[in-house]
């Protein structure tokens, strides 16, 4: 794993993970990692808030299962649904939330810069 990886992954888990009780864990399966792109793997379990953070590259979040909301500075509040896209381009201030009473299972994809 290079050190660019374990940065981005590191910065994508904390910025997901933060605020959620141990009790609701956050869980993540890496799928791809190259030069290009990274992609991940997230469930979002019921109750989730992630913390506030800036897009560190652009980001693209794919509904698999469940819903979940992103909250964008400026914009408001988006639901997200299964088989929904939502796209945060570098540097957009956002959260995710989970409200619902089921997990959101999600395939987040970052592109990174080169």
């Amino acid at each position: 794993m290079t050190a660019k990886r374990i940065a981005l992954v590191g910065l994508v888990g904390l910025v997901l993970c933060g605020g959620v009780a141990a009790a609701h864990q956050v869980t993540e399966k890496p799928l791809l990692d190259n030069d290009q792109v990274l992609v991940m793997e997230y469930v979002f379990p019921p109750g989730f808030k992630g913390e506030e953070h800036e897009a560190p590259v652009n980001e693209f979040a794919y509904v698999l299962d469940g819903q979940f909301s992103v909250v964008t500075k400026g914009k408001g509040t988006t639901v997200v649904t299964k088989g929904q896209v939502e796209y945060a381009p570098k540097g957009t201030v956002h959260y995710s939330v989970n409200d619902s009473k089921r997990p959101a299972r999600v395939l987040v994809v970052l592109l990174k810069e080169r």
